[in-house]
């Protein structure tokens, strides 16, 4: 199983690598700051609907 994940992994281009890594980072980020990214995107919504 890993020697199969190798070759796809070198099979991938620069910019495929990049993008996995990319994502990867900001699931991460989203998923250890949830909470906080919760509450700024409520409070956004709430500032919309309150004017």
């Amino acid at each position: 199983m890993m020697t199969r994940l190798k070759q796809w992994w070198k099979k991938q281009t620069l910019n495929e690598k990049l993008m996995y890594v990319l994502v990867a980072a900001l699931a991460i980020g989203i998923a250890t700051r949830w909470r906080f990214v919760f509450g700024e995107a409520a409070d956004a919504f709430r500032h919309i609907f309150t004017r």
